[in-house]
Order: structure tokens, then C-alpha cells, then sequence
């Protein structure tokens, strides 16, 4: 579910917590064993950085809460725009406020990607936009568009990494969808977290979280080979 809606899935997921036995099957796509050197190390820098205490809901006992605000741990990363929520009760709905704001050329890459992905024009105006810098000079833009209608969600998202070296790269991308009832989003949704060296090998990986219903977890991804890989997928909580 997306930052946006976070207050409704909050007193959601707090109700649910409470005696309610786990029915997420024992292979866990989002969390599958980690048992090298490399795995480990990549675990214990997200936990020690971006975990709440846990353990939270009905995950493995090294569940962790990824709800809290998360500031960037890696040195010389910083966060040069990004969006707030809450809930209005009166009008009961959500309001964001986009503080600090992309470059043009940031804003045109991200929206350039979300119109491949079905943004509608009259959208671009509601998109909100997240960007992470590293003084490397890789940066990671986010671009949401997420308008409610009632209980009905409409909602896109790309998530853009660029470097000058391998240019500009999608890493995680949400086609134009529409869910009926915005308490029950059958997509993942995804946040950057930070930009930081992970594992100790001297170089910059990029740090995410994974939203689905009921279902939160962080991957990294890094570059391999001249290309984007990810290389870790794992703690976080289910309910």
C-alpha cells in the first residue's frame, strides 16, 4: 500500500497484529534463505538502520518494523525532495505535501517513464516525487500518482536510478492500475530508502521497500556487470 494511505493501513494492521495466527506460506518469496557471508552482512546494516523493534505481526521471528521514518544512513546521501502524509478526518481522505522539489530534468525523467506506464496528462499535475543524491553522483528519483475516488484507487509509480556512468535505469515500476477498495491493494508498491554501501565491499547499493497488503519488506540493488541487480530481499513483517 502506498505512503499516501499509510494512516488507513495503520490502524488496519494494528487491529490485525493482535492474535491472529500466520497463514503466509513457509516459502517466502520476498525473504528466502540468507546464509552467505554477504547476505548477512546486507541484513545486519538494514536492521541496524532502518528496522524498528521488533519483532512486528505474524513474520519470522527477525521480523522487524519498517513503519518509523527512515534517514539516510550512507555518507554523502541525502534527500533532496520527498512527500508527507496524514489523514484528514473531516474531509477523510489523505493530504501530501511535496517538500522540496526535483530538478527540471529529474521531473522530466520520471514523468517521461510514468507516461510509458499508462499517467494520464491531467495526471502529471498529482504526481509527487522523492529524490535521493549521492555525492557519487548516482541519484534515485520516485514518481507517484495515487487518486483516490471514494474507495477506488487509481495509482502509478516508477522508481528511476541515474548515474553517469550507466545512465538512467527503471528498477522497480507500477503500470497504471485501479483497485476497487484501497484497504485491500492486490500490487506492490515500492519507497527508496537510501542510497549506501550495504556490505561493506566499497561500493554504493541502493536500498528500497516493498509494500503489499499486509506484506513489507526491503530489497537492495546494486550494480553488477554494468547492469542493475538486486541482491537481497528479506526482514520487514507480515500481518
Amino acid at each position: 500500500m502506498s505512503a499516501i494511505h499509510a494512516v488507513l493501513f495503520l490502524t488496519l494492521a494494528m487491529s490485525l497484529a493482535v492474535g491472529q495466527e500466520s497463514v503466509h506460506p513457509e516459502k517466502d518469496p520476498h525473504r528466502p534463505p540468507c546464509t552467505t557471508v554477504r547476505c548477512r552482512k546486507i541484513k545486519s546494516f538494514l536492521r541496524s538502520h532502518y528496522c524498528g523493534k521488533g519483532p512486528f505481526g505474524n513474520g519470522p521471528e527477525e521480523s522487524c518494523d519498517t513503519r518509523g521514518s527512515k534517514k539516510p544512513a550512507g555518507t554523502g546521501t541525502e534527500v533532496t525532495a520527498q512527500f508527507f502524509c496524514s489523514w484528514d478526518e473531516s474531509a477523510k481522505a489523505s493530504k501530501c505535501k511535496q517538500r522540496g522539489q526535483p530538478t527540471n530534468e529529474e521531473r522530466d525523467v520520471v514523468l517521461h517513464q510514468m507516461r510509458l506506464l499508462g499517467l494520464p496528462k491531467r495526471g502529471e499535475d498529482e504526481v509527487l516525487f522523492k529524490v535521493l543524491r549521492s555525492t557519487s553522483g548516482l541519484s534515485v528519483m520516485q514518481g507517484v500518482y495515487d487518486h483516490l475516488n471514494g474507495l477506488e484507487l487509481t495509482f502509478c509509480e516508477v522508481i528511476v536510478a541515474a548515474d553517469a556512468t550507466e545512465g538512467i535505469h527503471v528498477l522497480r515500476r507500477v503500470r497504471l492500475r485501479k483497485a476497487e477498495n484501497v484497504d485491500v491493494v492486490d500490487f506492490t508498491t515500492w519507497s527508496p530508502v537510501d542510497i549506501a554501501d550495504t556490505d561493506g565491499d566499497g561500493q554504493l547499493d541502493i536500498v528500497l521497500e516493498g509494500d503489499a497488503y499486509e506484506d513489507h519488506w526491503f530489497e537492495v540493488v546494486t550494480i553488477e556487470d554494468g547492469s542493475f541487480k538486486t541482491i537481497f530481499s528479506g526482514l520487514g513483517y507480515y500481518l
